[in-house]
């Protein structure tokens, strides 16, 4: 009788860690398609090869309107064998100018995660705001180019820029701040990587950890600040996951000398012989 629960305890177990253990990275973007109406993208990057990836054919958005929705995903790409990308998109209407709060929470977070105490069991919490005003004409969040999974080594720095930019030309401001979790709260006992020397971000958005110590998955979160005529007019939250690898062979990555520092506008062709 003993043995039967036992197993039972156990398959048990074993479902419940199926279903929970997925969220890695991930941001929510926006863009204005009309003077209270937006189209709000999610994009995520989950364990494919869990019960829970599978379900979430859907995910609720809430909204500080004091309404809610369900936004169905629309694409799905397999970037490696355990890591997908997910595209929910969706639109919704505020019923009048302000600014808003747009959520996405969803149990849970990959098992394993450094610097996140049990992170099996943490809830992986994204937002954005924006700002609704016809007096500062519309306005669509930054657009990231690099995507939020990376890939880091053991005692050699590691620099990642999210490479984003501003389809209005918004300035953008960038910042380190906790991973949140239930209800939009900081993660308890949540801290930032171990670094041998430094982990800090510029101006220009890119981040420098001086160096990794320890070989596992962290999580850092990003929050993007946009700003036009030094008013602030919205901002996301970028929720990455490094990956770090042990130096197995002291590999040293090559210096790149630059001679001349180029400003190009989004669009444009840079030729570099």
């Amino acid at each position: 009788m003993n043995k039967k629960l036992l197993i039972f305890f156990l398959t048990s177990f074993s479902v419940l860690q199926l279903q929970a253990t997925h969220n890695r990275a991930g941001e929510i973007t926006y863009r204005q398609i009309g003077a209270l109406t937006f189209e709000i993208t999610l994009t995520t990057f989950t364990d494919p090869t869990t019960l829970a990836h599978q379900q979430r054919t859907e995910l609720y958005f809430y909204f500080s309107d004091n309404s809610q929705d369900t936004f169905p995903r629309i694409s799905e790409t397999l970037i490696e064998p355990n890591i997908s990308r997910n595209e929910y998109v969706g639109v919704h209407t505020f019923p009048v100018v302000g600014t808003y709060i747009v959520s996405m929470e969803d149990p849970n977070r990959n098992a394993g995660v450094m610097n996140i105490p049990n992170s099996v069991d943490v809830s992986f919490y994204l937002e954005s705001i924006l700002l609704i005003n016809p007096l500062i004409g519309n306005n669509s969040s930054p657009i990231l180019l690099n995507s939020p999974i990376d890939k880091a080594i053991v005692g050699i720095p590691f620099i990642h820029n999210p490479s984003a930019y501003d389809t209005n030309g918004d300035s953008l401001t960038y910042s380190l701040i906790s991973c949140k979790g239930e209800n939009g709260n900081d993660i308890i006992n949540y801290q930032m990587p171990d670094a041998s020397n430094s982990l800090s971000i510029d101006a220009n958005g890119s981040l420098l950890w001086d160096s990794p110590i320890m070989v596992g998955e962290y999580n850092i979160a990003i929050l993007i600040e946009e700003w036009r005529n030094e008013v602030k007019v919205g901002s996301i939250v970028r929720d990455m996951q490094i990956t770090v690898a042990p130096n197995t062979i002291n590999n040293i990555p090559p210096k790149i000398e630059v001679d001349n520092s180029f400003c190009v506008i989004a669009g444009d062709t840079l030729d570099i012989p």
